[in-house]
């Protein structure tokens, strides 16, 4: 018999790009066109088979993403906290863990000083369970 965890708890080594840097646009023709940028995209790519490879497990409906972000990753340039979200979510989803972040029923991002080596802890806890 298989149980569902109640919580996920996964380390992402490498800090997202800004939710600002998610995208580039472009004219064509008369139209402005959007699409991924290529360091965004190749960041997800690179977190989604990280979280993957560690077999974290999934989390199936409604959930609540709680997100420590190291303070000064390797620059001292100031980032916003909510520009990480985003980006995390789109990992999560992509490596399975999330059947899809508009199921969140409640998110929260704070700065870290010590998170001991990864860029982002994510931690995924069921609605319903976990911490309130």
């Amino acid at each position: 018999m298989s149980t569902k965890p109640s919580c996920i708890r996964i380390p992402i080594t490498d800090m997202p790009p800004s939710a600002n840097a998610m995208r580039s646009h472009f004219y064509d023709g008369e139209k402005v066109r959007s699409v991924k940028s290529k360091p965004y995209a190749a960041w997800k790519k690179a977190a989604a088979w990280e979280i993957a490879a560690a077999r974290p497990g999934r989390i199936c409906g409604p959930y609540r993403l709680y997100i420590a972000v190291q303070r000064d990753w390797r620059s001292k340039r100031a980032r916003d906290i909510d520009n990480i979200i985003k980006p995390v979510s789109d990992a999560l989803v992509a490596a399975g863990v999330l059947s899809d972040d508009h199921l969140a029923e409640e998110v929260n991002a704070k700065w870290a000083d010590d998170l001991g080596g990864p860029a982002v802890i994510a931690s995924i806890y069921v609605a319903g369970l976990g911490v309130s």
